[in-house]
Parts: C-alpha cells; sequence; structure tokens
C-alpha cells in the first residue's frame, strides 16, 4: 500500500522536474546557441588565416591612439584618418592591456575579439526578432540565419571592418525599436543615437540609418502615437540627433580642430572610396576605377546568399510591400509595419544608390555586408507571413522543417569547406563547367587561406629557408600568424635564395612553373604555388 502511493509521487516529481528543465531550456535557447558558438569560435580561430588588410586596420587604431596622446601627428595627406576606429581603438587598448607582443597572439586576439562581436549582433537579431513577432523559435531562427551565413562566418575572424559594421547595424536596429515602442522615452533616442553614432564612425554609410529614423520621427510628428504630443516628439529627435552627431565628433579624432571643415571632407571623401582595384566579374576584369556594373551588388548578393534566405528574403519583402499598398494609412499609425517598411527601404534604397551613383565597390559585396542584417530580417518576416496566411498545424510543421534542413544543409557545407567559407558560392553559379568560377569571379581577393599554403611549404621544406615574391602581400600578411620558430623561415626574395615561391594568376590558371601545392575549396580552385 505504501508502495503505491510512493510510486505516482516520485513519477511525478520526475515529469515536474522534465518540464521545468524543458522549460528553462525554451527560456534560454538563444543563450545556449551563444554559448556553443562562443566555444566553436574559440575552437576555431586558429583556423583562419589573416588578410591583407589586417595590418593597416591594426596600425589605424595605434596611430589613432598615439594621435590623442599628442605623441604623433596623422600626415594630411593620410587618407587613413577618415576611417572610424569605434573599434580598431578598442582592439589595440585590449592589446595593450594583455600585454601582447607577438604577432600571432596579437592576431589571434583580433580574429576572436571580431568573432564575439560577430556573435553579439547575432544575439541581439534573436532580441529583436522576438520583440517584434513574439515567437522565441521564429527568433532563434533569426539567430541561426543571420550567424550561419557562410562567408560572414569566415569574415567574422579575419574581417575587422565589414563584419563589426554588419553587427552595429543589426545592435541599432534594435535600439531604434525599442525608441520607437509604447512608451517611447527620449532616453532611449539618446542611446539609439549613441549607437548610430558609433555605427557612422565605423562606416559613413551609417547614415542611411540616421536618415531612416528621423524620417520616422516626421512621419511620428505628422501622424501623433497615442500617449505622445507633438512636443514629447521633438525632444526626441533632438535627444537623437544631439547623442549621434556627439558620438560621431568625440569618436573622430580628426574632426576635433576643425569639425566643418574636416567633416565636409571626411563624407566626400569616404562617400567613394579613395581606393580603386581590378577583379574578376561574369568573366571580365572590372576596374572600379571607372565604376562597376549596375548590377554588381544584386548579381553577388544572389550566387553568395544561402539558398533559404534568399527565397524567404523575397517572399518576406514582397508580403510587407503588398500590405503596405493594400491599407497605406497603416504606414503612419502602425508602428510595427513602418519598422518592417523601413528595413526595406534601408535594403532597397542603399542597393539603388550603389547602382545609381556608381560607388566603388569591389571585392565582392562585403562593402554592404550590413544589408544582410534587415534581409535576414525579412526572412524570418517571411516565415512568419506563411504561418499566418495558411495557418495549419501541418504547413507550419512543414516550414520549420524545410527551413531547418536549409540551414542544416548551409551548415553541412560550411564544415566540408572549412575554413574557407568565405568562398561559398550558392546553387546558382554554374559548377559543371570547367574553370568555370575561377575564370568569371575573382575567388578570394584578401587571400586569408595563403596561411594553408606556408604551412604546407614549412613541412615540404623543413630544414629550408623560404624565399616568397615581394609583391605577395597576402603570403607576408599571414606569416604573422604563424609559430615564431616557423615564421623565421620565411623571407622576402631578393635574389640570392635558393628559390622564390609565386602564384598562378589570381585571374587566370596559366601558369609559369612547376605546382607544388594547390588549395581547392567546394570544388574551386583558389590558388596554386609555383617553384
Amino acid at each position: 500500500m505504501l508502495e503505491s502511493k510512493v510510486g505516482p509521487s516520485i513519477s511525478s516529481a520526475v515529469l515536474l522536474m522534465r518540464g521545468r528543465v524543458s522549460s528553462w531550456l525554451f527560456r534560454h535557447i538563444a543563450l545556449i546557441v551563444l554559448v556553443l558558438f562562443g566555444l566553436l569560435g574559440v575552437w576555431v580561430v586558429d583556423d583562419y588565416g589573416v588578410s591583407v588588410d589586417a595590418g593597416i586596420q591594426r596600425n589605424l587604431g595605434r596611430d589613432t591612439l598615439n594621435y590623442v596622446l599628442g605623441n604623433v601627428e596623422i600626415p594630411s595627406h593620410d587618407l587613413n584618418r577618415f576611417y572610424g576606429v569605434a573599434f580598431e581603438l578598442p582592439l589595440f587598448l585590449i592589446e595593450l592591456a594583455l600585454g601582447l607582443d607577438d604577432t600571432r597572439d596579437i592576431y589571434l586576439m583580433r580574429h576572436l575579439a571580431t568573432h564575439l562581436f560577430f556573435l553579439a549582433g547575432g544575439f541581439f537579431c534573436y532580441l529583436l526578432v522576438y520583440r517584434l513577432l513574439g515567437n522565441r523559435l521564429l527568433a532563434v531562427l533569426a539567430m541561426l540565419l543571420f550567424l550561419l551565413h557562410p562567408r560572414l562566418y569566415a569574415h567574422s575572424f579575419f574581417n575587422s571592418k565589414d563584419v563589426p559594421f554588419l553587427s552595429m547595424f543589426m545592435i541599432c536596429l534594435y535600439l531604434v525599436h525599442r525608441a520607437f515602442g509604447r512608451d517611447g522615452r527620449w532616453w532611449w533616442f539618446a542611446i539609439c543615437g549613441i549607437g548610430v553614432g558609433l555605427l557612422i564612425n565605423l562606416r559613413i554609410m551609417g547614415v542611411v540609418l540616421l536618415v531612416a529614423i528621423v524620417a520616422m520621427q516626421l512621419l511620428d510628428l505628422v501622424h501623433v502615437p497615442d500617449g505622445r504630443d507633438r512636443k514629447h516628439i521633438l525632444a526626441s529627435v533632438a535627444a537623437f540627433l544631439f547623442s549621434c552627431l556627439l558620438t560621431v565628433y568625440a569618436t573622430l579624432p580628426f574632426l576635433w580642430s576643425d569639425p566643418i571643415t574636416m567633416g565636409v571632407e571626411w563624407f566626400a571623401t569616404l562617400s567613394d572610396s579613395p581606393i580603386y582595384t581590378a577583379e574578376l566579374f561574369r568573366g571580365e576584369v572590372v576596374d572600379s576605377t571607372f565604376g562597376i556594373p549596375s548590377e554588381y551588388i544584386p548579381v553577388w548578393m544572389s550566387i553568395t546568399m544561402p539558398p533559404a534566405v534568399l527565397v524567404l528574403g523575397a517572399v518576406g519583402m514582397s508580403a510587407l510591400v503588398l500590405r503596405g499598398f493594400a491599407v497605406p494609412a497603416d504606414v503612419l499609425r502602425n508602428t510595427w509595419l513602418r519598422f518592417w517598411l523601413m528595413l526595406i527601404g534601408c535594403f532597397i534604397l542603399s542597393v539603388l544608390a550603389v547602382m545609381a551613383l556608381g560607388s566603388n565597390i569591389y571585392n565582392g559585396w562585403r562593402h554592404v555586408y550590413f544589408l544582410y542584417a534587415p534581409f535576414c530580417l525579412l526572412s524570418v518576416f517571411g516565415i512568419h507571413w506563411i504561418f499566418s496566411f495558411f495557418g495549419t498545424l501541418r504547413l507550419k510543421f512543414l516550414t520549420y522543417c524545410t527551413v531547418g534542413t536549409g540551414i542544416l544543409s548551409v551548415a553541412v557545407s560550411m564544415f566540408a569547406i572549412h575554413p574557407n567559407q568565405h568562398v561559398y558560392f550558392n546553387f546558382l553559379v554554374d559548377r559543371t563547367t570547367p574553370e568555370h568560377l575561377r575564370t568569371r569571379y575573382t575567388i578570394d581577393y584578401w587571400l586569408p587561406s595563403m596561411r594553408y599554403g606556408l604551412s604546407h611549404l614549412l613541412e615540404r621544406y623543413p630544414s629550408q629557408s623560404i624565399y616568397i615574391e615581394p609583391d605577395l602581400t597576402s603570403m607576408w600578411m599571414n606569416r604573422y600568424i604563424l609559430p615564431a620558430d616557423d615564421r623565421h623561415r620565411l623571407f622576402v626574395y631578393s635574389g640570392d635564395g635558393e628559390f622564390s615561391i609565386g602564384t598562378t594568376n589570381i585571374y587566370h590558371p596559366e601558369v609559369s612553373g612547376s605546382i607544388t601545392y594547390g588549395l581547392e575549396a567546394d570544388g574551386v580552385e583558389i590558388y596554386s604555388f609555383v617553384v
């Protein structure tokens, strides 16, 4: 009799405990995903090479600190003074705080810090979608779509320019939604202004979001939301603009002496990048000196996006535009709808501006990686719209399975080509014709993959000094992340070495010499070493 009473009570306690554990795991699933990605990042950080621009970016943080401390003057002809240091200066300060003096330690720290900031962008993507749609599972899917973009994932280690801007853009979108929330308190707009100021510091394209926010505030003045008045809205506008402009001024030291003149010069210089380069695009060498083709950005985005994101993003964008046309008054009254339409505006107007102005864009679409933030959110809205329009449980389950399968397939692809996810192309490019990709698109413009080529050469010639052709900057930069004992056997070729190492031409597969090592990823030949 006693056993019959004790047995059910134990079973109930176990079931209750399981329910509580399951509930806790579901509530904190985003943090669990974040921690898992963080541990993965620590594990694989040493697998990625160094970009050609890594030395320039590090020097930017160092020189800015010396300028602020009054140790050096930055020459007026140095265009690097116009590049923001909101990310590079903290990286250099971390380097000093940790007492790092070996180049390998320095670049590993920079790679890990850049990646962790990318993960922070993914977490804010989760927070924003949960606030917008109130669905934790959709929010987690959004986070995974953000983090599992193959090219962005690889760049999140060695690209301290474009990926921090992408992450900051996502963080700012979250702040925008909080600022335009139910209460619309002015101090949220002040915080949002600080975020947008840092965003503009990172890249001048951050002005796009500033314009979008001010436009939304002006709409509030036309149609005053419930619970507010025009005086309250004007205070919010003032708080946002003041904090934004003050942050820009405070974080760009070259503005301190003459903010108006230098500000105009800064905007004129960086609105069209002063650096020009040539690269392959659709089988032709495009020289950015003379402008890029109008289809450059759309083509690069379409052939390097995960397929599920492409389809869902188009669905979400179409559904929102139709909703806006169906009930135009909602654009003024409905803050929720207006936020989604703002995302479409940021995405489309940025692409159109680049196409219309012939902006100096190169290296694929890395200069506009920030556009993935609104497009990723629109993809999640595409899922939400499918659920609301075809609301059966069976279809919801099928949609989750389809999107999950798409995410899993991309994850498998990333694992297969690790650590060269930055050369990922989707199914829209021809893989059946030999050399199609290599002869039509620049595959690896920054060549961080050279790190593996150097490691191979050091293993192949364990007792020899290796001489590198002096114009191969990518090879020389990747030397810095190798162990010290290996670095000491690598030299610039000056004509008196045992032999020199070169590479195949980036644009054409023809070579002169004997190929000693070739690197492929996803069936695409990235480069070959020639002796």
